[in-house]
This record gives C-alpha cells, sequence and structure tokens, in this order.
C-alpha cells in the first residue's frame, strides 16, 4: 500500500498535525456542549427556586387559612418571649417556657438589682459556699394594695401582702414582642397577649424598680399571703407638669399592655 504525503518529513510529524487539526475541530462542539449545560443548570435552579417559593407561598396559605387544623405545619415560626406577671399560664397562642415566682430586691435597700425577675420553682446549683454572706440578696414579692384589677382569683379578698407568681412565655406565631404602658389595648397590626396595670417600687422607698405589666386578673401563690415584703408591687399613677393633662388624669391607675406581631 502507498502512503503519500506533502510537507512533511516523517509519518509521526504528520499524525501530530492531524491530533491538533481534530482537537481545534473538537473546539466549538465542547463550547456549545458547556453552555447547553449552562443554560439547562440556570433553568432547572430557577425551576428549584420557583417551586421552594411556591411551597413556601402554600404553606404560609395553609397557616392563614386553617389555623384551627389538627395537620401538623412542619416549618415553625415565632419565638417572641415576654414575662406574664401575675399568672401561672400563657394566653392562647403562647407556649410555656416556665413558671415560677416574681423576685427582686428588698424594697428599701439602697443597692442591689433594679429589675423584677421570674424566678422558677426548680432552681438548679454550681458551686456554692454557705459559710459566707453574700453582697447581694434577693426575695420574693408581693402585690401592695392593688387597685383596679380583678380579684376574681383571690375569691374577691385583697390581692395586698400576697406573693406573685409569674410564667415565661414563647409565642407560636409572633417574633416581635412589645410593652406598651398607659392603653390596654395594642395598636393596628398586634396581637393583645394580654392587659393589666403598670407596678413598680413605692416612690418614697429607696429602692428602684423597672415598671413591669401585671395582669389584670392576677394570681398569688396560695401559701404566700403573709406580709414578708421583699420585691413590693405597687400600681403607678401620673403626675401632672411634664406628664402632659389630658390625655393624662391624675389618680388613675395607669393600664398596660404586652403585644406582639
Amino acid at each position: 500500500m502507498a502512503i503519500v504525503w506533502s510537507g512533511f518529513s516523517t509519518l509521526a510529524e504528520l499524525f501530530q498535525w492531524r491530533r491538533y487539526i481534530k482537537l481545534l475541530l473538537a473546539v466549538p462542539v465542547l463550547v456549545v456542549l458547556a453552555v447547553g449545560s449552562y443554560k439547562m443548570g440556570l433553568q432547572k435552579g430557577s425551576m428549584t427556586e420557583n417551586a421552594f417559593h411556591s411551597s413556601e407561598s402554600r404553606v404560609r396559605r395553609d397557616v392563614i387559612q386553617t389555623p384551627n387544623s389538627s395537620s401538623q405545619i412542619i416549618i415553625k415560626t415565632g419565638g417572641a418571649t415576654y414575662t406574664r406577671w401575675g399568672r401561672t399560664e400563657c394566653p392562647s397562642g403562647s407556649d410555656a417556657v416556665y413558671s415560677g415566682i416574681a423576685g427582686g430586691s428588698w424594697y428599701d435597700h439602697t443597692g442591689g438589682g433594679s429589675n423584677h425577675l421570674c424566678l422558677p420553682t426548680d432552681p438548679l446549683w454550681g458551686r456554692y459556699n454557705e459559710t459566707n454572706e453574700k453582697g447581694s440578696k434577693l426575695y420574693g414579692a408581693e402585690y401592695q394594695a392593688p387597685s383596679g384589677i380583678d380579684l376574681k382569683h383571690f375569691g374577691g379578698r385583697s390581692a395586698h401582702d400576697h406573693n406573685m407568681p409569674c410564667v415565661v412565655c414563647r409565642s407560636q406565631t409572633k417574633i416581635s414582642v412589645i410593652m406598651i404602658p398607659a392603653r390596654n389595648l395594642c395598636y393596628d397590626d398586634w396581637t393583645l397577649e394580654y392587659a393589666g396595670y403598670l407596678m413598680a417600687g413605692h416612690f418614697v422607698h429607696k429602692g428602684r424598680y423597672q415598671y413591669v405589666c401585671v395582669d389584670e386578673s392576677p394570681e398569688a401563690d396560695p401559701a404566700g399571703y403573709r406580709n414578708e415584703d421583699g420585691a413590693l408591687f405597687y400600681n403607678v399613677e401620673g403626675v401632672c407638669g411634664s406628664l402632659p393633662c389630658p390625655p393624662y388624669v391624675p389618680r388613675r391607675e395607669i393600664t398596660c399592655a404586652v403585644c406582639t406581631k
């Protein structure tokens, strides 16, 4: 068999050039395949994203349209936490993280903490030394002559000197929470968790406390009816002057509302 070539000195050189030519011819094909694969990836990604948003919207519609459905929703929202002062249970739509008793510093001490605490009834201890007195003290809390509140949980008796319970709640669907003083209703687009009365320490006492919203229909620790003091909760009233009157009115109990969204 005769082999004919021109411009090449050896068969090896000819075969090498043939390989170069095949690679050059294959480049456009590879580019086309790469572009096609890229477009298909974009289409699949777009379809996946659309499917995700469609599914997300469908879940949201299910939650809105069938709030009382017994079907289980896998995707959970919520997370807003708040303390319901004066009660042992959370409102509907919120789960109890824990219930406990209100506490704080002694009402007439000049030092110590200035905030009230919701203390759990099952404390855990780390390292401790019972032989040394500590520099800061923690006490329980009592209602002091509260007015305006509903006393149905006290059998119509005064809540004065009764120990105050509390419960820490987590909303199942809401992510923001605020306490609004001087209102017992929430503003538009906010959900009322509970309404009550603003309370704090007495103005002649040395200790100072943050204002808290105590439920308008409070409960009490059944064992805590003795006058043992501790952190004391008093109703709050407005004083005209720098506080405009109206809309505020002197001697009226200041209300409050805990709202979520």
